[in-house]
């Protein structure tokens, strides 16, 4: 690292850089933010690291992605995988299940995710979904009157672009606080003040904590595409809406 820039000047040259890890530079805003005492920049910077895990807490709105409902089922001497299904397709008594995921691990999961799995989708689950395929099956069972209908899981389907659509925007919002920070400096002046953070940091319409508009679902986990992932045990479980 060149000691000799400044902390603003590091991190605009690590932001442009496509083959600067997000991770790093997420901690360069992390330390800007405790220099300058901004407490919404550092929770940001904090949970896009580690994940937003808390169950009751929220996310911004670049993490709500669209995701196909899917199911495996057997049919009687059929296997059907992979099968594209709708919210209406689930029993009355499955409630907020819809083609939407909230993305809610942290960044270096994301991209290792998005970058080493084979396929151009992943396949996503949640502790509760093993419960929606029981419940899919005697519902089905009923519908069609096959008493050998079981369908074996239920999943979503995410593309690999979309998970990389999440870090571009985490690296586009961190362009334009570096630029808003840049727009507000004096020419030859390096060092921001607190207030010109945190006036570039509110100016990107980053929100976390109550005042995000966007209401957190449950953690979810990948897989490879045979096999369905679980968040870990004991997670809560709010299904996306």
């Amino acid at each position: 690292m060149d000691q000799s820039l400044s902390m603003l000047a590091r991190l605009e040259r690590d932001v442009l850089d496509d083959s600067v890890a997000l991770a790093s530079i997420l901690r360069q805003v992390l330390i800007m933010g405790a220099h300058a005492s901004s407490a919404p920049l550092r929770a940001w910077a904090q949970q896009e690291l580690k994940g937003y895990s808390d169950p009751a807490g929220e996310v911004p709105a670049y993490r709500k992605v669209p995701a196909q409902l899917k199911a495996d089922m057997f049919a009687g001497s059929g296997h059907f995988k992979g099968q594209d299904i709708s919210p209406r397709d689930l029993p009355e008594t499955v409630k907020g299940v819809g083609n939407e995921v909230t993305i809610a691990w942290g960044v270096h999961e994301i991209q290792a995710t998005a970058g080493s799995r084979e396929g151009e989708h992943i396949r996503l689950g949640a502790t509760n979904m093993a419960q929606v395929a029981r419940l899919m099956t005697r519902d089905q069972r009923q519908r069609q009157g096959n008493p050998f209908l079981v369908v074996t899981s239920v999943y979503w389907s995410v593309s690999r672009a979309t998970l990389e659509g999440i870090l571009d925007q985490i690296r586009t919002r961190l362009t334009e606080f570096v630029a808003e920070l840049r727009s507000a400096l004096p020419s030859g002046e390096e060092e921001p003040t607190s207030e010109q953070v945190q006036r570039a940091f509110t100016s990107i319409h980053i929100t976390v904590g109550d005042n995000s508009p966007v209401t957190v679902s449950a953690p979810v986990a990948y897989a490879e595409q045979d096999a369905t992932a679980t968040v870990p045990a004991g997670a809560p479980l709010e299904l996306p809406r």
